[in-house]
């Protein structure tokens, strides 16, 4: 009995998860369902634009943007898990966690010098690069800072170069699922957890202002051309949904699962090297 429930459990969860991958994968051709439906609305009907500074067309715009604003970054996150399901995120999280298994205590201090001997590496081979694609070698540098004249496009090209920077590598970057960001390795992440807290709760705060603020009464003489006004405005909420519902699921399964890959290959390389 309990292995039957069980499987139906796990029957609805697949069903429910399929669905839902589904909807991202034919999410475009909703926008496009939408957007249709709202040109036909507006072809047959008479358009008037509102007085740009006018208090209905102000007090409307900040309520649609608060609302996009929320539906946005809700579905975003809902999308990014999901796109964390994905096979290609999967894929590249398992790889990762084999390759960071394989790192003992003892590798922290070479592991550390390997971070700065690769981004030193790093920043040279992106240097060496822009000469190139500028028409200029690393020798023509060189000469440039010793003193030697060039014409304005080199002495441009090269204070570029100069002013590139190492990408910032480090243990903690590429034994962590999660970087904090911080600059250092040592950092107490109760330093920020107020911050982050603040700052997650701005869009629930933004409800809460209009929530209270807002006040409400029901429209006399509600009449078809009122509730077709209505459904054009409130067509833009879906499709910023989901639209943040795409964004989301592909910085998983694409952003962040390229920045995995890219951990495995440099823990794998330093591994090889050890």
């Amino acid at each position: 009995m309990k292995n039957s429930e069980t499987n139906e459990l796990l029957e609805l969860g697949g069903a429910i998860r399929r669905g839902y991958t589904s909807v991202i994968a034919n999410a475009g051709k909703i926008i496009a369902v939408i957007t249709l439906a709202m040109a036909i609305i507006v072809t047959f009907t008479d358009i008037a634009f509102s007085n740009l500074g006018g208090q209905d067309f102000t007090t409307t715009l900040a309520v649609m943007l608060a609302s996009a604003y929320l539906m946005y970054f809700s579905l975003e996150d809902s999308g990014e898990k999901e796109g964390e399901e994905s096979e290609e995120y999967r894929a590249a999280i398992a790889k990762y966690l084999e390759m960071r298994e394989k790192i003992t205590p003892s590798d922290v201090d070479s592991l550390r010098d390997f971070c700065l001997d690769y981004a030193r590496r790093e920043l040279k081979y992106r240097q060496l690069t822009q000469l190139v694609e500028a028409g200029y070698s690393e020798g023509d540098l060189s000469a440039y800072k010793a003193g030697k004249k060039y014409p304005g496009r080199a002495v441009r090209a090269f204070k570029k170069v100069e002013r590139m920077k190492s990408v910032k590598l480090t243990p903690t970057m590429l034994l962590s699922r999660a970087h904090s960001g911080t600059k250092s390795e040592l950092c107490d992440p109760a330093y920020k957890k107020i911050l982050a807290s603040l700052t997650s709760l701005i869009p629930s705060t933004i409800c809460m202002v209009f929530t209270v603020s807002v006040i409400l009464t029901a429209k006399e003489n509600l009449t078809p051309s009122a509730i077709i006004d209505g459904i054009v405005k409130l067509c833009a909420l879906p499709i910023i949904g989901f639209k943040g519902t795409l964004d989301g699921y592909r910085f998983s399964r694409e952003d962040k699962s390229a920045w995995l890959e890219t951990k495995a290959r440099l823990l794998q390389t330093y591994l090889q090297g050890r």
